[in-house]
């Protein structure tokens, strides 16, 4: 049987040229490369250029690079500093991340928005920050502790929340196949939990076995080995329950990150594998699948009102929780400030969110549309807003000390 057709060999010429240059383009323009990978799709989409053409094969290495997005997305769970910042700290990080869920629905009500919007407002997402953290130097100080914590939080709940979405969607409501869904997502809670104490009981026992999953030069690349069949197996075990596979590859990253705190360079081995294809292509496929008739149809007014909701809601969350020290109001509201600017851009789980709500049927092609539009353009201005912040702060630092 046939595999590579023409139309395959051309597409995945033109998705490896992509994932080749756009970083190199986006660079000096400092912008995300998953936004350049996102513009990219477009522009050979259907609607422009028309050079790619997505069949099945390369959807399906899409796919795959959308599992390893969020396999990364559990991975990057910082599960030291959660355990490291005391209950009362994480209670006011908790606080942001719930008070975020209360404030995108009363302004779903306020402007009369569908409920599905609740969650793009709310959507957390933590890949996009961390990167800007260690850009700016902010990683490691106060401010980025708390803002990966937040973002750890809540992009957990974001993901299990819209499983459970989901669910209810396919239900159709309060009822027995719901419960029965429910059940279901506990049952993947449940297989992680067993998954859980058998790594970390393997290791335990056995550290000498172990040693090579975390070993730096490994011929084999046991280690990612490992990451990958942990993934798949939660996956399958998502798909087999008839759960959203997001919530699986969530998981394995997460359970991942909780046996191996100390990851060293498998973490990297994961980025590599990860962000050097696979997600590209994932982003890539976002863009040819960008229904860019519709999105110049989209309701401005609409669009408007999510991009300016996702900060004000963000910055009353962090203004009554943020945890700032004792240096009195205009440093607290600095700090809540940047961290509502960072904590604005949550490009991989509007991406993802978007999708998931155009696949159950729940938003339709144009307002997906508008989602990703919403993504391009949040993770493009807060961010550089929150740069433009930084020496302020940094100056404030080097005052008191």
């Amino acid at each position: 049987m046939e595999i590579f057709s023409d139309v395959t060999a051309n597409n995945l010429l033109f998705l490896a040229l992509g994932a080749f240059i756009v970083p190199l383009l986006c660079a000096p323009l400092r912008l995300p490369a998953s936004i350049g990978e996102i513009l990219y799709g477009i522009a050979m989409g259907p609607f422009l250029l028309g050079w790619i053409e997505l069949d099945s094969f390369c959807f399906l290495l899409g796919e795959i690079g959308f599992f390893l997005l969020l396999f990364n997305a559990g991975m990057e769970l910082n599960f030291y500093a959660i355990e490291k910042s005391g209950p009362r700290r994480l209670g006011a990080m908790l606080g942001i991340v719930v008070l975020t869920f209360v404030g995108s629905y009363l302004a779903v009500w306020l402007f009369n928005l569908q409920p599905f919007a609740v969650m793009i407002l709310s959507a957390t997402s933590i890949g996009l920050p961390l990167m800007l953290l260690q850009e700016t130097g902010q990683g490691k100080k106060p401010l980025g502790q708390q803002v990966l914590i937040t973002g750890t939080i809540g992009e957990f709940i974001c993901i299990v929340a819209a499983t459970f979405i989901a669910a209810w969607n396919s239900a159709g409501g309060l009822n027995a196949v719901f419960l029965l869904s429910a059940l279901k997502m506990v049952a993947i809670f449940v297989l992680a939990y067993l998954l859980l104490v058998l790594l970390r009981s393997a290791v335990w026992w056995r550290p000498e076995y172990f040693s090579r999953v975390i070993a730096t030069h490994d011929p084999s690349e046991i280690g990612v080995r490992a990451g990958m069949v942990l993934m798949f197996i939660m996956v399958a075990a998502a798909v087999r329950l008839n759960v959203d596979p997001i919530l699986g590859a969530f998981m394995a990253g997460a359970l991942f990150s909780y046996t191996f705190r100390s990851k060293g360079p498998l973490e990297l081995k994961f980025l590599s594998l990860a962000n050097g294809f696979f997600v590209p292509v994932f982003f890539m496929r976002v863009g040819l699948e960008f229904r860019l008739d519709m999105a110049l149809q989209s309701n401005w007014g609409m669009l408007a009102i999510l991009f300016i909701s996702m900060f004000v809601v963000r910055l009353a969350a962090c203004s009554v929780f943020w945890k700032a020290s004792q240096r009195g109001w205009e440093a607290h509201f600095k700090e809540s400030l940047a961290a509502a600017l960072i904590l604005s851009a949550p490009l991989t789980l509007l991406v993802v969110f978007g999708n998931l709500g155009l696949k159950m049927g729940i938003i339709t092609q144009s307002f997906n549309a508008a989602v990703i539009l919403l993504a391009v353009v949040s993770s493009i201005v807060w961010p550089s807003l929150f740069k433009a912040l930084i020496p302020h702060l940094a100056k404030r630092e080097e005052g008191r000390t």
